[in-house]
């Protein structure tokens, strides 16, 4: 047998070699005949919905991508649960989740807020927000009031990071936003002097989308937020199948599926 390089579009060699290693942690652990999966019989359909944000959802032409998607897509499987996955913008998503019955959302940060209004599964990721400002900027700040100074801040319509801002007080955001490459995409267009909507990794991703450079935006010492990424659910699911999801959540960690997952994704 002749060894050839693995080639996948879009990925470079090592990052294709690292899906391959994770994909087939993944048969493996599937493969493994984990009783929590394998003893239950086929449940009923859950609506998975996310929104762009990248590494953990996004689109890649007609489909679904991310890390949070490869893993919920995984424990479907082995708990014999059929979704279905929808992409929606931030304002939708959240709507969809509170008024749609048997709906998870696959990449929400859980906060001392949203802690009642959900159940949980997880955590799939620790999470971490920067300001951004451009290449060659002189700007610089180390303090939310130093933020506040700046003449505009973009960010997204939605999401966690506009409401601590607002909560915070800032009345300088242009948030027009509706993903991480129209924000980036403001900010160095000179419309905003510091971004904050993504993680570094979801930040390198928005940048190579554009075809910018991965310097071409900096990232500032000022973190917004630094939260656990987690699986919220609509709270009519029972508890005993969040449990369910939960436990083999702990047992895709376990095998080694997961942390491969995580280096396939740059996390």
């Amino acid at each position: 047998m002749i060894n050839a390089p693995i080639r996948m579009p879009g990925l470079t060699g090592v990052e294709a070699a690292r899906r391959v290693r994770a994909v087939a942690w993944m048969l493996a652990w599937m493969l493994a005949g984990l009783p929590l999966g394998a003893c239950l019989a086929a449940g009923e359909r859950i609506n998975i919905i996310a929104e762009e944000w990248a590494p953990y959802s996004y689109a890649e032409g007609d489909a679904v991508k991310g890390l949070s998607v490869d893993v919920v897509q995984a424990l479907a499987r082995t708990l014999q649960v059929p979704i279905k996955i929808e992409l929606l913008p931030s304002m939708r998503a959240a709507l969809v989740l509170d008024r749609q019955p048997r709906t998870m959302m696959i990449s929400m940060l859980r906060t001392p807020e949203r802690e009642s209004r959900y159940k949980w599964i997880g955590p799939l990721a620790e999470t971490s927000i920067y300001f951004y400002k451009r290449k060659g900027s002189a700007l610089e700040i180390n303090s939310l009031e130093d933020a506040k100074k700046v003449p505009l801040i973009c960010s997204r319509q939605a999401g966690l990071a506009v409401a601590r801002l607002k909560a915070a007080g800032f009345t300088n955001l242009n948030a027009r936003g509706y993903d991480g490459p129209s924000v980036y995409r403001m900010l160095l267009f000179g419309r905003c002097d510091l971004a904050v909507s993504d993680t570094p990794v979801g930040v390198a991703r928005a940048l190579q989308q554009m075809g910018f450079s991965p310097d071409a935006v900096v990232r500032t010492p000022l973190k917004l937020l630094s939260l656990p990424l987690y699986i919220a659910s609509s709270k009519d699911i029972p508890d005993a199948e969040i449990d369910r999801w939960q436990a083999e959540l702990s047992a895709l960690k376990q095998s080694g599926a997961f942390q491969a997952l995580l280096g396939t994704y740059g996390e």
